[in-house]
């Protein structure tokens, strides 16, 4: 376990013979993840990048990841109106998310770092002060997200890792990836789910591996905890998690200096819009319930 300074932040470094992951308590983030020695995360180069950038690299989201349209849902009777920060919508918790917080950091052994953040009831909307958190443990080739909350009131929680992989190579749209899904959520012209689930065909359906080919920014719905499989140049790398979903997202719009295509966003995670899709899983976190999630990034060779 390696601690330094990261501008007035700080960052830890640990990991495995063949998996070395770097994090900084700036938004709980993944500043570096290198498999046998090459890096497979987009970065920036300090933490002036991460606080002016948009894209969310690397970082850990919430209080709701992914959208909630209208940027409103009602909870218990009661409507909570939220700061809008994608047109109409909000996108990944709202201004000035858990991305650009400082966490503080617990080291639990040379191997694992738990970030956590108090998030003020009344944050960006949402009720109840929560106490969120995420641990970073590494084993082999594995990097495990165990993510936590508890909070004061009923709320809706649904938190995320916004890390995006380059396994090598210019464009993601040259990767191979299979998605063993049940199904993916329509969207309208906003990206919020219709309530449809569809069925994987066609340019959706991943069920054996194949080349992305196109952009998506699109909601697979699972079955089971295999979320997806990436590959390219020789590295394969295998999602796992209990969450109900993954979002695939192939970077078709990244603020410099990342430019399209760069890298492929992963993201398990709830249903979007759930607080609004009665049909959906709910995303409701009752008061003094102790929240968990896990997600497994998995890498080898091929």
């Amino acid at each position: 376990m390696n601690q330094e300074s990261y501008g007035r932040y700080e960052k830890f470094t640990f990991g495995s013979d063949v998996l070395t992951v770097s994090v900084i308590t700036l938004g709980a983030t993944v500043e570096s993840l290198k498999f046998h020695g090459r890096e497979m995360v987009l970065r920036y180069e300090d933490a002036e990048g991460y606080l002016s950038g948009s894209s969310y690299i690397g970082a850990a989201v919430g209080r709701y990841a992914n959208r909630i349209g209208g940027a409103r849902f009602t909870l218990n009777g009661r409507e909570y109106v939220l700061p809008a920060n994608e047109g109409k919508n909000q996108l990944h918790g709202g201004p000035r998310s858990y991305d650009k917080r400082e966490w503080s950091a617990q080291v639990l052994s040379e191997t694992s770092v738990r970030f956590t953040l108090i998030s003020p009831d009344g944050d960006n909307g949402f009720p109840g002060e929560l106490e969120a958190s995420v641990t970073y443990t590494v084993e082999g080739g594995t990097l495990r997200l165990d993510f936590g909350g508890v909070c004061s009131a009923d709320t809706v929680y649904a938190p995320t890792s916004h890390m995006y992989f380059n396994l090598g190579g210019d464009n993601v749209l040259d990767y191979s990836m299979q998605i063993p899904a049940a199904g993916w959520l329509e969207i309208d012209s906003g990206l919020i789910p219709t309530g449809r689930v569809m069925q994987p065909e066609g340019d959706f359906d991943f069920s054996v591996m194949r080349r992305l080919a196109r952009d998506y920014d699109h909601c697979f719905t699972l079955s089971g905890e295999h979320a997806c499989a990436v590959e390219h140049g020789g590295t394969r790398l295998d999602v796992y998690s209990d969450f109900p979903a993954v979002q695939i997202y192939t970077a078709s719009s990244m603020s410099p200096p990342h430019r399209a295509h760069c890298g492929i966003a992963i993201e398990p995670e709830a249903y979007p819009d759930s607080p609004n899709k009665p049909q959906f899983p709910s995303t409701v976190l009752r008061a003094g319930e102790h929240y968990h999630r896990r997600a497994e990034y998995r890498f080898s060779e091929i």
